[in-house]
């Protein structure tokens, strides 16, 4: 008889698919264990529990903020439904704060950082009703031991992701996530990790900048084998920089072409990794269906950029801005503002660039992010030391809000102006053409262009009409 294996994905303001749990239940034995995942954004509370009765254990990847609290909940529901049900937490939060998640009541253990072989391992000791002390990447709650505090496993090494199976699909409802992105868009990810050390990022953490990549062999195959089962239409590659080798993403593409693949797709990369690829490697993505890039600047002063160690140059934007143009790629640009100790000027300088970025193509597009203090990177830890504040419970992590407006580091006039500019940067450069618009779009490059926000009467008229979905 096979045991049941239940995943949980909690409730999320975005309509990624579950890629954490499709990878963990494939790398599952399927002659031991049945594997269900249960997604909080399209099934209820109840629909979870009712599958809980004859689970071996319930697997829940976590997120800071809201998929946080969504994740304590389920699992308290859980436990008070079946006392004994094991339930193992994993993903970004408790492998930045794995003694914090362990020792809550309803956490039986919490896997660190890579979590397929961990999680396997410690799914085959339940099953054999063995302890777990012994399995390497995980923190156990203190009444696995008898103890006061939580048990911290020795560390797993991060493994080459070429040696786990393929992730099947078919453990979830691929069709509803097309229906709920309103696109047959599928997910990604070809890579694990970053080599990289931004001083502001949680990911050299968790993976030690490590990365490992899949060979182009297996992504072309995999997705090649994708496409012709759900025949999406756009790929969306989740990587933390996809471009990292210019030859597996050249051997990608050639392989895309070569098996007559039909779908667009879209991809991460650093500002350095744009300059140093080619024209003709360009030519070869765009061919293939390369339709958009993300790109982390995250600043426009060269001082900034060199404090949060982001290891580029200005000019890498410019020039790799220069050749999306080109070779007529779209962009989404990053920008972060209001870094600890950051100076007004610094900040103008990055809403100057982005939107002289921004101006260069219609294809191109803002996000304004401002800094919020992730812990598992330096700059946190100098906070820290400076006895910064930082949410102390999962309670409080559950409230934490990563993306939205302000932080402690800005004025309320530049907090001010910066809303101002994610709002009319949209309308001054949009490719749109309707007549209508012209009048907002017009006066929109003039305000931003200007940086003259006062009397935002048409601002306000159009959050007030909120047709934000037709707009943006």
């Amino acid at each position: 008889m096979r045991h049941k294996i239940v995943l949980y994905n909690p409730r999320a303001v975005f309509w990624t698919m579950p890629l954490a749990l499709i990878a963990l239940a494939s790398a599952l034995d399927r002659d031991k264990y049945e594997v269900v995942i249960v997604d909080g954004r399209l099934h209820s509370t109840e629909s979870l529990l009712s599958q809980l009765d004859d689970a071996l254990c319930l697997g829940v990847t976590v997120l800071t903020g809201a998929p946080l609290r969504d994740a304590l909940e389920v699992s308290r529901a859980a436990r008070t439904r079946r006392p004994d049900l094991p339930v193992i937490w994993g993903g970004w939060h408790p492998s930045l704060f794995p003694e914090m998640c362990a020792v809550e009541p309803a956490v039986t253990a919490a896997v660190i950082g890579q979590g397929e072989e961990t999680f396997a391992e410690i799914v085959a000791h339940l099953a054999a009703n063995e302890p777990l002390d012994n399995i390497p990447g995980c923190a156990l709650n203190p009444s696995a031991l008898a103890s006061d505090s939580a048990f911290l496993t020795p560390p797993r090494p991060m493994r080459d992701i070429n040696i786990f199976p393929r992730h099947d699909y078919d453990f979830v409802q691929v069709e509803d996530y097309f229906k709920l992105k309103g696109q047959r868009q599928l997910d990604y990810i070809s890579s694990q990790g970053c080599r990289f050390r931004c001083n502001f990022c949680a990911d050299p953490a968790v993976y030690n900048r490590g990365w490992y990549g899949y060979s182009p062999e297996r992504m072309v195959g995999e997705i090649a084998d994708l496409w012709r089962r759900y025949r999406f239409t756009d790929l969306n590659l989740q990587d933390e920089t996809y471009f990292t080798q210019q030859k597996r993403v050249a051997a990608v593409a050639e392989g895309f072409l070569r098996e007559g693949l039909q779908f667009t797709w879209t991809g991460t990369m650093r500002a350095d990794q744009g300059r140093r690829l080619d024209d003709a490697t360009f030519a070869l993505c765009k061919q293939s269906g390369l339709r958009r890039v993300m790109i982390g600047m995250e600043a426009g002063s060269q001082e900034t950029i060199d404090w949060i160690q982001k290891d580029i140059k200005v000019e890498d934007m410019w020039l790799t801005a220069e050749k999306l143009v080109r070779h007529n790629i779209g962009a989404i640009i990053n920008v972060i503002v209001g870094f600890p100790g950051e100076s007004a000027e610094s900040v103008t300088e990055s809403l100057r660039v982005a939107r002289d970025l921004r101006a260069m193509s219609s294809n191109f597009e803002l996000a304004v992010f401002y800094f919020k203090p992730y812990p598992g990177n330096p700059i946190a830890e100098r906070l820290r030391a400076e006895n910064y504040r930082f949410p102390a419970t999962l309670e409080e992590w559950a409230d934490f809000d990563y993306i939205g407006s302000g932080n402690d580091w800005l004025s309320e006039a530049q907090k001010r102006e910066i809303e101002h500019f994610k709002f009319y940067q949209r309308f001054a450069y949009s490719g749109n053409r309707n007549p209508l618009r012209w009048p907002l779009q017009t006066l929109s490059r003039w305000r931003v262009e200007r940086r003259a926000y006062a009397l935002p009467l048409e601002r306000k008229l159009v959050e007030w009409l909120k047709p934000a979905q037709a707009l943006s």
